[in-house]
């Protein structure tokens, strides 16, 4: 890896850009720092447009399952529709392949990528592919939401509740980042039943996108330790708060709506189930946790980062 690139934050790169690509395209609704760009459709709905890419040694170890790493490749990019309120449609798929075998390598990726299309609706629609020192996956995706339900990181308000929709932490020691469900119909619930302030998924763990949900939206957050719901096995605050590839919701609802949705799903016939872990505030900027001894703390670093 490049020297230069060890020492700057992945958020400082998004900023970079964001800066230097500004277009005063109209067409252009949000450009880039959300979990999409947002571009004027047809009448009643946005388009939403993403990309992800998955390195190997990065987000997949040499010998994980392909058909596995395929899967991912689609679901991140899925996730990142949804974390704007809305629904997949198509794909443009890239990759890169080592000299060793690309075709067996090429033929359980594409088995992964097409099981992960079929189950969301998207239609793959093209890419490209070349040699690459190691194998490289990126998927170009795009979805639509009506307008109405288009939901932003950057329009959380003091005083919201903030919720997620799964236990966090222990994703790559179980194997769940490599077959999580993107929540698709968790989002699409929210947006039609509820009046969400802001949402983003969970890719880098609780601790980082709740700071960045923060700053999109200029206001703080408190947290609490006891509220925050772990998956089994996951012993400490610190992994459920910094594993990351949970990729569930994180969004922040008005207490009164938060109060509706509880009593909503909790009846025994809904399939969903949210957790508030904490509040928006216009006292500071950041996040702020507070533990079971009441005492407000800083939040332990974060174990993954892009560089």
């Amino acid at each position: 890896m490049d020297a230069y690139l060890k020492n700057i934050k992945e958020w400082a790169l998004v900023t970079q850009a964001a800066r230097r690509f500004k277009t005063a395209d109209r067409s252009v609704v949000v450009g880039p720092g959300d979990d999409a760009a947002v571009i004027r459709g047809p009448k009643g709905f946005y388009g939403l447009l993403t990309a992800d890419m998955l390195v190997e040694f990065v987000h997949f170890k040499k010998g994980e399952d392909l058909k596995k790493v395929g899967y991912k490749a689609v679901a991140v990019s899925v996730s990142d529709i949804a974390a704007m309120g809305g629904q997949p449609r198509f794909a443009l798929v890239s990759v890169g392949l080592p000299r060793k075998d690309p075709a067996r390598r090429a033929q359980a990726l594409f088995a992964g990528l097409g099981q992960c299309a079929r189950r969301y609706g998207v239609s793959i629609i093209g890419g490209d592919m070349n040699r690459s020192d190691r194998l490289v996956i990126d998927v170009f995706m795009m979805g639509e939401v009506e307008k109405k339900n288009l939901v932003l990181r950057s329009g959380a308000k003091d005083g919201d509740v903030i919720l997620v929709s799964g236990p966090l932490g222990g994703s790559q020691a179980s194997g769940r980042h490599l077959a999580f469900v993107p929540r698709v119909e968790e989002a699409r619930f929210l947006v039609k039943h509820s009046k969400v302030h802001a949402m983003m998924d969970l890719s880098d763990g609780l601790s980082m996108d709740l700071s960045r949900l923060c700053e999109a939206s200029r206001l703080g957050a408190v947290i609490s330790e006891e509220d925050i719901p772990r998956n089994p096995g996951v012993k400490t605050i610190a992994a459920a708060l910094g594993d990351g590839e949970d990729y569930e919701l994180l969004f922040t609802l008005a207490p009164k709506e938060a109060r509706r949705l509880a009593i909503s799903c909790g009846r025994p016939s809904s399939p969903f189930r949210f957790y508030p872990v904490g509040r928006m505030t216009d006292t500071f900027r950041g996040v702020r946790i507070r533990g079971r001894d009441g005492f407000l703390k800083k939040l332990p670093p974060p174990k993954f980062k892009h560089f």
